[in-house]
C-alpha cells in the first residue's frame, strides 16, 4: 500500500482512507455518531522542517500520509440502550506536530527500560528515536521507533511492557481499522491484558478477533485488504494541493 491518487475529491478520499469500515460501522443498529474529522494535507516545507527538526527521514508510507491529511481521527458511539450512549470506538493518528517524544511518552519509555525484559522490545540505543503516534486510552501509548534506519510500530504500556504491532505504518493503520478501532485493540493483539469493559465490546462486535492468535491477527489484517476491505493500493498518495482547495471551498 503505498499512500497517493492523482485527483481525487475529499469525499472519496476519506471514503477510500477508511476501506468501507465507516459502512459497516452504520450498518449495526448498536453503533452511531460515526465520524472521520476532516483535516488539511502537510506541505514539503512542514514535513521536511520536521525531518530536520528530529534528524530523522521519515519512513515513505508516513510521509505521504502526511502529504493527504494531517492526522487522522476516527471515532464512534455505543448504544448500550436508548438512554446510554457512549463513545468507545477511536482510531487516531497524531498530527505532524504531535508525532514528537512527549514528556509523557519519554516516562514510559525510560520506565519500561527498568522492568525486567520478560517479553519482547525494540532494541533502543543514543541513536534511536521514539515517537507518540497515538494516545491508546489509558493502556499507554503506540509508539513510531526508529532504530538506525528501520521503523516499527510498538505498543508501550504504563506497567512497563511492550508488544510489537507492526513493521511499517501502513501495516499499523490497516490493522486499527480491522480491528474498528475497538479500546485496547493494541493491547490484544499484542497478547497483553485487555481492559475489563473492552474486553465484553470485543465479545459483543468482534469476538472472532479474541479467538485469534498473533499471527492470525496480522494475517487478518493482511488478507483483509484483498478481501472485506480491497482498495486500490494507491488512494492513500493523493495531491495534496487538490485535497486541500477542496477543503477549503467546503469551509466557504
Amino acid at each position: 500500500m503505498s499512500f497517493c491518487v492523482d485527483l481525487v475529491s475529499e469525499d472519496s478520499f476519506y471514503e477510500n482512507i477508511t476501506l468501507g469500515v465507516t459502512k459497516l460501522l452504520e450498518s449495526d443498529p448498536r453503533i452511531c455518531n460515526v465520524n472521520v474529522e476532516r483535516r488539511m494535507s502537510c506541505d514539503r516545507v512542514a514535513l521536511s522542517t520536521w525531518e530536520q527538526r528530529h534528524s530523522a527521514a521519515l519512513p515513505e508510507d508516513l510521509r505521504n500520509f502526511y502529504a493527504s491529511t494531517d492526522g487522522f481521527q476516527l471515532t464512534w458511539h455505543y448504544k448500550y440502550s436508548a438512554d446510554d450512549i457512549l463513545p468507545v470506538g477511536s482510531i487516531r493518528v497524531n498530527s505532524l506536530n504531535e508525532l514528537c517524544l512527549s514528556p509523557s511518552l519519554k516516562d514510559i519509555v525510560d520506565f519500561s527500560m527498568t522492568r525486567p525484559n520478560t517479553g519482547p522490545r525494540p532494541v533502543l540505543n543514543t541513536k534511536s528515536k521514539v515517537f507518540e503516534l497515538d494516545t491508546c486510552r489509558t493502556i499507554g501509548k503506540v509508539c513510531l521507533v526508529y532504530t538506525g534506519g528501520s521503523w516499527s510500530v510498538w505498543l508501550a504500556t504504563r506497567e512497563g511492557a511492550w508488544g510489537w504491532l507492526a513493521d511499517s505504518f501502513t501495516h499499523y493503520f490497516r490493522m486499527a481499522l480491522v480491528h474498528l478501532g475497538l479500546p485496547g485493540w493494541q493491547a490484544a493483539f499484542a497478547n497483553l491484558p485487555l481492559i475489563p469493559w473492552a474486553e465484553q465490546l470485543f465479545l459483543l462486535l468482534a469476538p472472532h478477533l479474541l479467538d485469534k492468535t498473533d499471527s492470525e491477527r496480522a494475517s487478518t489484517a493482511i488478507v483483509s485488504e484483498s478481501a472485506l476491505n480491497h482498495i486500490d493500493p494507491n488512494i492513500f498518495k493523493t495531491s495534496a494541493r487538490q485535497h486541500k482547495n477542496t477543503t477549503r471551498q467546503a469551509n466557504q
